[in-house]
């Protein structure tokens, strides 16, 4: 049996009892870019309290196993809210995970390659602003104690 974690922006994560040990978190940043005297870049992430219409943010979702047994079959999911476009190529958390698409509300998930929209009559492959849901499938368990972050990056509109 798969444990779905699905996080809804700005509300509050919920979970059956037989998922007690895991947690997770959603967490909204936007990424600063400071320039060094010598002419280094540096990117660190902040809170998203204020965004502009074109900023980028970055949706994360940190989980941990707070139990003494690793956690097999999670399943993290994330709405791409309506406010924003998902930038192609941006999702992290591919290297513990397999990562589906949504455009659809969530009924479907397939890989990016195979995400499809009907309009007029017509099939074509699904833009960044028509994802409505990312969601990933960890490859392992989570040892005990442990955790990790999934993330993506949006525009807001």
């Amino acid at each position: 049996m798969r444990k779905i974690l699905a996080l809804v922006a700005a509300a509050p994560l919920a979970f059956s009892a037989a998922e007690a040990a895991m947690t997770a978190r959603q967490v909204v940043e936007k990424e600063v870019v400071a320039t060094a005297p010598n002419g280094e870049e540096t990117v660190r992430r902040v809170p998203a309290d204020k965004v502009t219409p074109g900023e980028t943010v970055v949706y994360s979702i940190r989980y941990e196993n707070d139990g003494a047994a690793p956690a097999a079959d999670i399943v993290l999911v994330m709405p791409v809210p309506k406010e924003v476009a998902y930038v192609e190529g941006s999702v992290g958390g591919e290297d513990t995970a397999s990562v589906s698409f949504s455009a659809d509300g969530g009924e479907t998930y397939v890989a990016r390659g195979r995400l499809t929209i009907v309009e007029g009559g017509e099939t074509r492959p699904a833009r960044g602003d028509e994802i409505t849901h990312i969601k990933w499938t960890l490859t392992a368990p989570v040892p005990a104690k442990t955790g990790g972050e999934v993330s993506y990056k949006a525009v807001l509109r």
